[in-house]
């Protein structure tokens, strides 16, 4: 059998994260989540002067496929591509997107596909996540749901509350107070980070750190009028450590978990182009990292955060690395707590971790996020020459994934990333 080829990643946009409330609508509210993700795609294609028809497949990302969401990667393929490009639509919860490039990467190391853009959306405008804390009554709200036919995102099978609590498998919060207990990280510590990730977002918009990252999309606001935006819209720069602590636990009586630090829903869309090596070169293109290590990883789903731990350490195995090699951490904010549980259990340097802030004020577009760590970090390692990367996400009911990445000297050639 031929050895794997070696794939790498030529590209990674984004479109900003709208704020996803129905209270107080993001300026990508009216927008629908196929819409998003067919600009994004539509920009690569642009960035990297690929003829569409050479792309293999698109696979899209969301753990919310039904309605307006239903099939993304087949329905993203129709719209950007001829018919015979491949669509995949994935779900692995908060992975999926993830999970989208694990697949194409496995088949390019085959032989199977050549070019692949893997890629997310999701519009939590239109697809909120309910709220649960730790004494809501799991099944009078399911009984309600079917009862009033509010039954959309459908509902598990009453027979795994027999195996889990039902607050541990919907309920994030829950999940996110059960593992700060678990490593005893302090509300202080939680706070703290969250008042690190906003003001280093908000100072990564001053230098313009997103500037390649983020296409410039047109949004709508509340007064009705219409602008292009190239932020996301949650990032609040005046944050301060006093507003953190006076907000309340919201999960769990006495608890630590509050709403900043906590991940926002959003509105977005992002992807990413992947190759074989061979043939980037052959079409002159730059690659951004190549991908040395990738793996998922499952857990209890009451610490579901700890699964983007898990996730690292396999990837981490399979390379042949130490995380002391790893010279950039990204891995998704759901939680405050799931870095500083990385942190703390693999001995990461705090400074390599989420250096242009995350998800607790980026924004967390659920189907999104998975591809956007990936993205994030290795437009990230470019700009400072770093080696090695690591990014991961952690997913509802107890799943995540992570990727290790390498960035090589490189031929010459077309960097579309700085398109």
């Amino acid at each position: 059998m031929a050895e794997p080829r070696e794939v790498v990643m030529v590209d990674f946009a984004r479109t900003p994260f709208g704020r996803g409330s129905s209270k107080k609508p993001g300026f990508f509210s009216h927008m629908r989540g196929d819409d998003l993700a067919t600009m994004v795609i539509e920009k690569l294609l642009r960035r990297t002067k690929l003829d569409k028809a050479m792309i293999d497949e698109i696979t899209m990302g969301s753990p919310n496929q039904t309605g307006e969401q239903a099939n993304p990667g087949r329905s993203v393929s129709l719209l950007t591509c001829p018919f015979e490009t491949r669509g995949l639509s994935v779900d692995r919860a908060c992975t999926s997107s993830m999970a989208g490039a694990h697949f194409v990467i496995m088949a390019m190391q085959l032989g199977l596909e050549d070019i692949a853009i893997s890629g997310g959306y999701e519009s939590c405008s239109h697809f909120p996540i309910p709220f649960f804390t730790f004494d809501t009554d799991m099944e009078a709200m399911m009984e309600e749901a079917i009862a009033t036919g509010a039954v959309a995102r459908g509902l598990p099978n009453p027979k795994l509350w027999e195996i889990v609590d039902p607050n541990a498998m919907i309920g994030m919060g829950v999940t996110a107070e059960n593992l700060a207990e678990m490593f005893n990280i302090s509300r202080e510590q939680q706070d703290q980070w969250a008042l690190r990730s906003n003001l280093r977002a908000a100072a990564a918009y001053r230098e313009g750190k997103f500037k390649h990252e983020i296409i410039p999309t047109e949004g709508k606001f509340a007064d009705g009028t219409v602008k292009t935006v190239d932020y996301d819209e949650d990032v609040r720069p005046d944050s301060t450590i006093e507003k953190l602590r006076s907000l309340p636990a919201i999960y769990k009586e006495n608890g630590t978990v509050t709403a900043a630090t906590s991940s926002k829903q959003s509105d977005g869309a992002g992807a990413a182009v992947f190759m074989p090596k061979e043939k980037a070169r052959e079409l002159g293109l730059v690659p951004m990292v190549t991908v040395r290590s990738i793996a998922w990883a499952a857990c209890d789903p009451k610490t579901m955060g700890y699964s983007a731990t898990l996730a690292s350490k396999q990837a981490l195995e399979r390379s042949g690395l130490s995380a002391g090699d790893i010279d950039l951490w990204e891995t998704n904010e759901a939680f405050a707590v799931v870095p500083l549980v990385l942190i703390k259990d693999l001995g990461i340097d705090h400074e390599k971790m989420n250096v242009n802030g995350d998800a607790l004020c980026i924004g967390h577009p659920i189907g999104v996020s998975g591809i956007r760590v990936v993205g994030t970090l290795a437009h990230e390692m470019n700009r400072r020459g770093s080696r090695y990367g690591m990014a991961s996400i952690c997913g509802g009911f107890g799943q995540g994934t992570a990727m290790l990445v390498e960035r090589e000297e490189y031929w010459d050639g077309h960097r579309a990333w700085l398109s």
